[in-house]
């Protein structure tokens, strides 16, 4: 439903001389908008392949890797559900709508970059525009920041799914990140939002829609804004986005930065979706180049999580993968990639989360868990392929495995796919993969 007041404020602003223009935006307001999907680059054509395979209709978009999907008229519903399917449960894909690819796409240039950058993703959850900063700054380090604690056992979730070594999640308020000026080559702000944009998922945001709180949420973006401002270097760039669609929330933002700061900063690009023209969420953007360094609070240590350590054991009859460097957080093994990165501010926050958990260490032994493969060097491990759908789905449903391989760690494969790494004895293979992504 349609608040009239939210009625009353567009058409006055952006609709007074355009009435059939307008009529077409509350039309499609609170329609459902096409699904889309972003694929890894390294697994495309072969996620492609069985995508199509199990009855999907993929389509190309104007974004790298991002696809329209869709079902096939004869769909088989042998759980063909997306979200199940065994290329989104070991991460070859992140379920993401089409406008909000788009931020992270415009901060890399549609390009992927081997550049060591230092990059903040100020307001990470659920984890989609993060995963994907790892995607086109591979060699980057990444701070997924989440201000909000219920929301970060989704992010975990996604991240570790779609394996995220360069990436660490912390716990702050975004107006927090001010304290550590000209720190970050890169930052996204994904600023929280009234959500006019996403009426189609059936919110209550045009519902209740006042004036009051789009003032309220605008203020706090800018302070947020101006934070990111403060701790992004010199001659770095960030962008700033909402899924809202008023003037306050979006330009008034970034003119407010733009009268405090002048020729310090550049707006760059900017680009508003509307649902009734691009046939997405309602959606704001824009690019914005840190030109001369800004006044600044004096620098401030965050509190910092002592029980991370640089791993100093041995792993026996274990290899890391070159590119992975090893941490320790209690009794668990974490794999970090890009770690030089963050060397020097490892003692000035605390991290929820750094890299990839990837088993235990108790006594000097390690005991790795069902994703660490991804991690480590396997390619002498012993495999077990599973051969049929029936078999893949009892596996991903939590049942064990019968097989002749001999008694040590197995990597279980299906159509090319390397799906975990598991324990072999006595004739049965176990079943570690991850309670929270499997089938139900």
């Amino acid at each position: 439903m349609i608040g009239q007041r939210f009625i009353d404020f567009f058409k006055e602003n952006y609709f007074a001389d355009k009435p059939q223009e307008f009529e077409e935006f509350l039309a499609v307001l609170e329609k459902p908008i096409p699904k889309t999907i972003r694929i890894e680059e390294n697994c495309l054509e072969e996620t492609k392949n069985r995508l199509e395979k199990d009855g999907w209709i993929l389509n190309a978009t104007t974004l790298p890797r991002v696809f329209s999907i869709d079902r096939k008229e004869d769909f088989n519903p042998f759980d063909r559900r997306l979200g199940m399917s065994l290329d989104h449960l070991v991460g070859n894909f992140y379920i993401q709508e089409f406008a909000a690819a788009n931020p992270v796409n415009l901060l890399a240039d549609s390009k992927t970059h081997d550049d060591n950058f230092f990059i903040l993703d100020m307001a990470s959850s659920p984890g989609g525009k993060t995963s994907q900063l790892a995607e086109y700054f591979p060699e980057s380090f990444i701070i997924a920041n989440e201000p909000s604690r219920n929301r970060i056992p989704q992010l975990l979730q996604n991240l570790e799914r779609m394996h995220t070594p360069n990436i660490a999640i912390t716990l702050y308020s975004g107006q927090q990140w001010k304290y550590l000026p000209e720190t970050f080559d890169k930052i996204l702000l994904d600023a929280p939002c009234s959500g006019e944009g996403t009426a189609y998922k059936g919110t209550n945001a045009l519902k209740f829609w006042h004036i009051k709180s789009i003032k309220k949420i605008a203020n706090l973006q800018t302070k947020l804004l101006e934070s990111a401002l403060i701790a992004l270097k010199t001659g770095g760039e960030m962008v700033y986005s909402t899924c809202s669609l008023n003037h306050l929330e979006n330009e008034g933002v970034l003119t407010a930065m733009k009268e405090k700061y002048g020729d310090a900063i550049e707006i760059t690009f900017q680009k508003k979706f509307w649902p009734h023209i691009d046939k997405t969420g309602g959606f704001f953007m824009a690019k914005i180049k840190k030109l001369q360094k800004i006044e600044s609070p004096d620098p401030r240590t965050l509190t910092t999580n002592t029980d991370i350590s640089l791993y100093s054991g041995t792993l026996k009859n274990w290899e890391i993968k070159k590119d992975i460097s090893l941490f320790q957080h209690k009794n668990s093994l974490l794999a970090v990639k890009n770690a030089d990165i963050i060397k020097n501010i490892l003692p000035k926050v605390y991290f929820m989360r750094l890299g990839e958990n990837i088993g235990t260490i108790e006594k000097q032994k390690f005991s790795p868990n069902a994703r660490s493969f991804r991690d480590l060097e396997v390619e002498n491990f012993q495999k077990y392929t599973i051969t049929s759908e029936e078999e893949l789905d009892l596996y991903l449903r939590g049942n064990e495995l019968a097989t002749n391989l001999k008694n040590g760690y197995t990597l279980i494969e299906y159509d090319g796919v390397l799906v975990s790494i598991e324990k072999t004895k006595d004739g049965i293979i176990s079943n570690s993969f991850p309670a929270d992504w499997r089938r139900k």
